[in-house]
């Protein structure tokens, strides 16, 4: 399994969401607009964590995976990025270029596979 380096929260109101994920997890995490998730269908903020880590609040933007996530188990953990193949192009992401794990539910939470070796702060 590759190296797991971020984590997604779905949500249909981010504000609301940066202040209930910094509740939950008893961090001060400083959120800012990333590049939106074209395979989840999520316009995207993201925090870096102390350990390294990113969390990326998800909130849907147009009709595809995400929002079929929400209708079905609502406001929650959605999304998991990796490190992983480098060789292949992806598609653009919170974290760099992605990929949907050919191993993952259908629907959901999603398995993304960077296709880059580093994420940019």
């Amino acid at each position: 399994m590759s190296r797991a380096v971020g984590r997604g929260w779905a949500t249909v109101e981010l504000d609301r969401a940066e202040a209930e994920v910094r509740a939950a997890l008893g961090v001060d995490l400083r959120f800012a607009e990333a590049e939106r998730s074209r395979l989840l269908g999520a316009r995207c903020r993201r925090a870096a964590t102390s350990d390294g880590q990113w969390i990326v609040l998800l909130e849907p933007d147009t009709e595809g995976r995400l929002p079929a996530f929400l209708a079905r188990r609502g406001e929650g953990w959605a999304a998991r990025w990796e490190l992983g193949d480098r060789t292949r192009p992806g598609t653009p992401g919170p974290l760099g270029p992605e990929l949907l794990a050919r191993d993952q539910p259908v629907r959901g939470p999603f398995r993304l596979i960077l296709t880059t070796a580093t994420i940019e702060p």
